[in-house]
């Protein structure tokens, strides 16, 4: 990537060849002998040393105003670690996510606005968590979205104890971000389901994730199910969960109120860096620079001996 931090300044130049061309034209100025030499005006010149003398200095004046304009090049780089916001995103999936009360199902559905909710934030780490009785770490927060999209479309139900462990989802949610040094962490716990084989009861989880992290760690929970479907879903542990850790609880009942839900969570949790990246620019001003002063020089050298060799010393 190439700019111009200063670009105004090379309107400049047209501005002075303009005003240089305005002048040679104006009265007192002889259209035969002596022609005037733009940035070193004010000697006459023959015409015949009219190529060097003419066009070094004005390309040498082109090649200063370029180094005032400051070019440089930029590449993107990603965020040092104390940058933006590190996510977790810890996915129920026991064997009630297979119910159809979502289109098709509510893991498809979960999975889908996850995956919306990781593109439209490029510029964060973000990372996966699947539990069922027992939790696993799919992903710990990353930049590498794309792989992260993979692990996403590719959780499935199965391959861990049937089960629902809420607090030990939240507590490996948590140690994930453990070793983040962001100032905000931000763990989205979905669940459709009741505790009903964690080891220790949700609600001391949360209040223990509090007591180690303080206002570091907000926690969202989304509460997906409707109540005619024939799974229990604890709403009240959840909103617990969310309030001990400056979250809040998202009731959703089909797929679009959980897009709604992950776009509110995005703009709760806003990125505190740009959408187009972060750039390093690095100046290259020095080689217009020095290559304007040499033309200059050269034309002023060029002009010096045209001026002896016509006589205009004598």
């Amino acid at each position: 990537m190439i700019r111009f931090a200063f670009y105004p300044v090379l309107f400049l130049y047209p501005a002075v060849l303009f005003a240089t061309w305005l002048i040679s034209r104006g009265p007192g100025r002889t259209r035969g002998g002596a022609v005037f030499t733009g940035p070193f005006g004010g000697t006459p010149v023959s015409p015949s040393g009219g190529f060097f003398t003419r066009f070094l200095p004005w390309t040498g004046l082109l090649f200063l105003f370029i180094a005032l304009a400051r070019p440089q090049t930029g590449f993107e780089r990603l965020p040092d670690s104390g940058e933006g916001v590190d996510i977790v995103l810890a996915l129920d999936v026991s064997t009630s996510m297979l119910a159809e009360d979502y289109r098709p199902n509510r893991l498809e559905a979960a999975k889908d606005a996850a995956l919306d909710f990781i593109a439209d934030r490029p510029n964060d780490r973000i990372g996966l968590v699947l539990y069922a009785a027992e939790p696993i770490t799919i992903c710990p927060p990353t930049f590498d979205h794309e792989t992260l999209k993979r692990f996403v479309r590719n959780a499935e139900l199965g391959f861990l104890t049937d089960g629902t462990a809420i607090g030990s989802g939240l507590a490996t949610a948590a140690r994930g971000l453990g070793s983040s040094s962001t100032d905000r962490r931000v763990i989205v716990l979905l669940s459709d389901g009741v505790e009903t084989a964690g080891v220790v009861d949700p609600i001391t989880v949360a209040r223990a994730v509090n007591t180690l992290h303080g206002d570091s760690i907000a926690v969202y929970t989304v509460a997906m199910g409707r109540d005619n479907s024939g799974y229990e879903v604890d709403r009240q542990t959840l909103a617990d969960i969310a309030s001990l850790n400056n979250g809040r609880l998202f009731n959703v009942y089909s797929g679009e109120d959980l897009e709604e839900v992950y776009a509110e969570i995005d703009e709760l949790e806003a990125s505190v860096l740009p959408d187009s990246g972060l750039f390093v620019y690095r100046d290259h001003y020095l080689g217009w620079l020095i290559a304007g002063l040499i033309l200059l020089s050269l034309g002023e050298f060029f002009r010096w001996r045209v001026f002896r060799i016509t006589g205009g010393g004598n």
